[in-house]
């Protein structure tokens, strides 16, 4: 049965600050989110503890799934854990650490979590999901594990699970990786040599690698067999006949239409606390318009318009990194018709431009997400074409893309250079 999004955000308790005076003027709750009827907002939610039953902890994982019926549809937005805001009944904080500060809120930590993300973001919250670290691994070991494209190169250590005196490395290459349940948790955590924006990139790719194994391993027919076990792992205010639902919607999408969009630099800004902490403030004006485009659906979604299709030349050089751009490139939405080897290097990575027109033309993303110029643009308009661009990948291509490199507001479209196909 379809969820009705009738369990929104509780209403803020209105709870005099007493004591030491904030350090921030106190901001105005931001308007809620324009979303069509019947969207519902889950909000999935990562301890920082290796079990929930001692406490929660911090919320250090953040992520917004606005959930489209419609289309089926799906846009995900993380939200960094050192995001300062202001916490209904209590004061300015950490946003990861709301839940902790709910224990005397009505509805406990969810609510206040909810509270909070609706008080600073303006997103009404339905219902959230809350996994530690057991159960997040216990989830990818049930599922066979998950596959990840990893974009950017990976050193850390943790501590041996089997003996804590000891520590593990993890050392990852860019590349499609199979992780288990342990590597995976190693993976969405890690932050020796990367940014709290990176970890947000990586828990993304592991819930997109979640969601597909989840579908091979045709889970979904058996969520209500599976329901004591679910909720075993799984702290959530959604019931059995709402997950079956959100079951047959993931068992409906299309990868052209699940949206990623994070909440990173510029759209925060660096600040630090009178305590000294390291903390992130939104920048006015600037956050809520990211936030209304990142939970609208995708494109393709929106008005029913079909993916493009993106045919890839392999000239790198490197093992494994073809596969990696494919998959980023179905991340942003477009469907990648052929992976070729192209028996040469090519010295520098150029795209290849086959549609008629440049009336909604993504091409200014491939441009970001290749880093490239009008001028590695090649114009070859073909009515008919079995797709509608080639990407050449060359020696040049750098898969380490950060959250914070791309930006979803298309510019000006750019001239591109009449010529021959390339290679």
């Amino acid at each position: 049965m379809p969820i009705t999004p009738q369990h929104a955000t509780p209403a803020f308790v209105d709870v005099t600050i007493t004591g030491t005076p904030p350090p921030l003027p106190v901001p105005t709750p931001m308007p809620l989110v324009e979303q069509a009827e019947g969207v519902v907002n889950i909000l999935l939610l990562g301890s920082d503890q290796e079990h929930i039953s001692g406490g929660v902890g911090r919320t250090d994982v953040i992520v917004v799934a606005s959930i489209y019926p419609d289309g089926p549809t799906v846009s995900l937005l993380s939200i960094p854990r050192d995001l300062y805001v202001w916490i209904p009944s209590y004061g300015f904080d950490r946003i990861n650490t709301a839940y902790g500060h709910g224990r005397n809120y009505p509805g406990g930590g969810p609510a206040l979590v909810k509270a909070t993300i609706e008080y600073n973001l303006g997103i009404p919250i339905h219902y959230y999901a809350l996994v530690d670290f057991a159960s997040f691994v216990q989830i990818v070991n049930t599922v066979g594990g998950v596959d990840v494209a990893v974009e950017c190169e990976l050193h850390d250590t943790f501590p041996d699970p089997a003996n804590t005196e000891q520590s593990v490395a993890i050392d990852l290459y860019p590349g499609i990786q199979h992780l288990d349940g342990q590597q995976a948790l190693w993976y969405v955590r890690s932050r020796w040599s990367t940014s709290d924006f990176d970890r947000n990139r990586r828990q993304q790719q592991v819930l997109r690698g979640l969601y597909r194994q989840t579908l091979n391993a045709g889970l979904i027919p058996r969520i209500p067999e599976l329901w004591d076990a679910v909720q075993a792992t799984v702290q959530t205010d959604l019931g059995l006949s709402q997950v079956v639902w959100l079951g047959w919607i993931g068992s409906q999408l299309d990868w052209s239409n699940v949206k990623s969009r994070f909440i990173a630099p510029p759209f925060i800004t660096p600040w630090t606390t009178p305590n000294g902490a390291a903390v992130y403030l939104p920048v006015p004006d600037a956050i809520g318009p990211l936030v209304t485009e990142a939970l609208q659906p995708p494109a393709t979604g929106r008005a029913n318009q079909p993916a493009f299709r993106v045919e890839i030349w392999d000239g790198t050089g490197g093992p494994g990194l073809a596969e990696v751009a494919a998959e980023r490139l179905r991340w942003e939405g477009f469907i990648v018709t052929a992976i070729n080897p192209a028996g040469q290097v090519y010295e520098r990575t150029r795209i290849v431009d086959f549609t008629t027109t440049t009336k909604g033309t993504p091409l200014w993303l491939l441009l970001r997400l290749y880093n490239r110029t009008a001028a590695d643009v090649t114009s070859q308009p073909t009515e008919g074409a079995p797709f509608d661009f080639q990407v050449l990948l060359g020696a040049d291509y750098n898969p380490c893309l950060r959250p914070s490199s791309i930006y979803y507001v298309p510019p000006p479209t750019p001239t591109p250079t009449p010529a021959t196909t390339p290679g």
